[in-house]
């Protein structure tokens, strides 16, 4: 990802990790700053990326695989660190402090660093390593501290953010930018979320903003027009 607007400082002290290549880094601080954003869009174009959410019900399948029925046997169908580690792919790990135990346990191979990371396919026998430019982004609503030790080791390089990403809020209407900007950088409870302002949008675009503002963000509509008008005059 590219941007021409000026980052906000988390955001540029992220960009300075990436660029010194630093292949593993924690992102936490509240929700709907466009953490997931960045982290499956700061990275080479030509660079896939892979995106795991955990959950409390969350199982190894999506991590490392599983067998499944295929005609009269079973296949094994590698799960999505598995096709990151062979595609050199960006893995961006969400809600990483929701992971359970044993999920933990195979997250902590899988974001080792890469001298010491391999995995073997339990059909074909082939053990896999890292390929070249693969890196991780966990993402967390929480603080660092709620991880466990052994994870925070791996995640040396971590940013608290606490704004939108200038290239998140493009993905909005002009108009609401500044709005969304000043919101989501609030840590009261006028703060509103950038997934906030993509349902605003949505309603406005039928409804109009000031219904829009009436369904989605009632509490904010005093804040939001105090934003507007900021923006307004600065242009």
């Amino acid at each position: 990802m590219t941007t021409t607007q000026p980052l906000p400082q988390c955001w540029q002290d992220l960009a300075d990790i990436l660029a010194a290549g630093i292949d593993r880094a924690l992102l936490f601080g509240p929700p709907g700053t466009g953490k997931t954003y960045a982290g499956l869009t700061m990275k080479p174009a030509h660079q896939p990326s892979y995106r795991l959410i955990c959950t409390d019900e969350m199982s190894t399948a999506e991590i490392s695989g599983l067998w499944q029925p295929n005609g009269d046997r079973f296949t094994y169908n590698e799960g999505l660190a598995v096709k990151a580690w062979r595609d050199g792919a960006r893995l961006v790990i969400d809600e990483i402090n929701r992971a359970n135990g044993d999920i933990m346990s195979l997250l902590l191979a899988f974001t080792d660093t890469v001298a010491s990371s391999s995995w073997q396919n339990p059909q074909t026998g082939e053990i896999v390593t890292p390929a070249a430019g693969f890196s991780v982004v966990l993402t967390m609503n929480g603080e660092p501290d709620d991880l466990e030790p052994a994870l925070l080791d791996r995640f040396a390089a971590r940013v608290k953010i606490t704004e939108p990403h200038p290239d998140a809020l493009a993905t909005l209407p002009e108009y609401l930018r500044a709005p969304a900007r000043a919101l989501g950088a609030r840590n009261d409870s006028q703060r509103a979320s950038l997934r906030a302002f993509q349902v605003l949008e949505q309603l406005a675009a039928v409804h109009g903003l000031e219904r829009a503002l009436a369904l989605v963000m009632p509490q904010h509509a005093e804040a939001f027009t105090d934003a507007l008008a900021v923006a307004q005059l600065e242009q």
